[in-house]
């Protein structure tokens, strides 16, 4: 029963990836009418090396849940929707922020909607604290500030680093604070090697400085971020199954 369990378990990532690639897909290109995306060769493998890792992400998250066939109840299988939703949040504004180098604020009001039903939901069932509720509510406030800034022409350069912030708001709404240091190290360390290896791909001549001024590396930071968080979510569960 238990190998039935954790192969729907997969599944379910695997089905619940092939919906963020598609979607992926989708938001950016405002396409015509009945017009239809013919996904190339390329976008194709990446789809099923995504529905794949989100397949792994899912049996994680359920492993450090420590739920069994018989200990499965309905605030285990909320705990693990709730943590599937913020995964798949993460994915969509990486794959967003990769392809159009832009955070997408939608997600993050969604998601973070979803996590404030699901602290009331566990207040209510007296498995949360008032302060719990009221740090919540903070960053959600931190949120909604930074995106009326974000909207004022005048921040308008400033307008993605704004949305990393937003990001990182929105992150501490989910994991604890052990997590997002872990997410922010390896983001810095991910980035490092980013920048390298961009440099490499545009070498340019020491000599020509007019070239020199108009090489930009220019990185997907929301991208880094949110890949670097499912990993640190990752590892936290690897800790919690072997306690």
């Amino acid at each position: 029963m238990e190998l039935l369990l954790y192969t729907t378990i997969f599944l379910i990532g695997i089905i619940l990836g092939n919906f963020c690639v598609d979607t992926i897909y989708k938001i950016p290109v405002k396409k015509k009418k009945n017009e239809k995306k013919t996904l190339t060769s390329k976008e194709k493998r990446n789809k099923i090396i995504i529905s794949l890792l989100m397949g792994i992400t899912s049996v994680g998250i359920f492993l450090s849940l420590k739920v069994t066939w018989k200990t499965m109840n309905t605030l285990t299988l909320i705990e693990y929707l709730y943590y599937m939703i913020f995964v798949i949040t993460l994915v969509l504004i990486a794959g967003i922020d990769k392809k159009v180098k832009r955070i997408y604020k939608q997600i993050i009001f969604v998601g973070a909607i979803v996590g404030f039903i699901h602290i009331l939901y566990l207040y209510r069932i007296n498995n949360l604290g008032v302060y719990s509720i009221f740090k919540y509510l903070m960053y959600f406030a931190v949120i909604c500030i930074l995106t009326v800034i974000v909207n004022k022409k005048q921040y308008f350069k400033y307008s993605y680093l704004l949305e990393i912030m937003m990001l990182c708001m929105y992150m501490n709404m989910f994991v604890i604070s052990e997590v997002f240091l872990v997410t922010i190290a390896l983001t810095m360390i991910s980035l490092i090697v980013g920048v390298i290896v961009q440099k490499q791909k545009n070498k340019i001549d020491k000599s020509d400085i007019l070239a020199e001024r108009n090489t930009n590396i220019e990185l997907p930071i929301g991208m880094y971020l949110c890949i670097s968080n499912i990993i640190a979510i990752l590892i936290q569960a690897i800790e919690i199954t072997k306690m």
